[in-house]
């Protein structure tokens, strides 16, 4: 494995398969290439970029501190300046365009939104109390 950022940016053990799917965004590690189907179209994506939008797709909904994306998703042995993933962050908020929501939690890290599943349109039964 290469030294440097893009070495330690490799799949990390535990992540399951090399692709994962959220909210219709499908993003293969391997390949690091992340399909966005709304704006019909693919992105490439650095293995930094990969390997910090992969870990926080296992985790929709999670709040990831600096640290742990650092540490867990970069491979780093002890975090350097928390700047660095805020600088991957916008990177990567550029590169989706809005088809994923990356969220900062002030002092703390980032979350990615969950899928928002839309509301049943059913109404109830007339016969059922409220």
């Amino acid at each position: 494995m290469s030294s440097g950022a893009g070495g330690r940016a490799a799949s990390r053990p535990g992540e399951g398969g090399s692709s994962v799917s959220v909210a219709g965004v499908t993003l293969d590690v391997a390949r690091r290439t992340a399909v966005l189907p709304a704006a019909g179209r693919s992105i490439s994506l650095t293995p930094v970029q990969a390997a910090v939008l992969g870990y926080l797709m296992h985790r929709p909904g999670r709040i990831c501190t600096r640290t742990e994306l650092m540490c867990e998703a970069l491979g780093y042995p002890n975090p350097i300046g928390s700047r660095t993933v805020d600088v991957h962050i916008a990177s990567l908020r550029t590169k989706l365009g809005g088809a994923l929501e990356i969220h900062a939690v002030r002092g703390v890290g980032y979350a990615l939104d969950p899928p928002r599943v839309p509301h049943s349109s059913v109404s109830p039964r007339s016969d059922e109390v409220p």
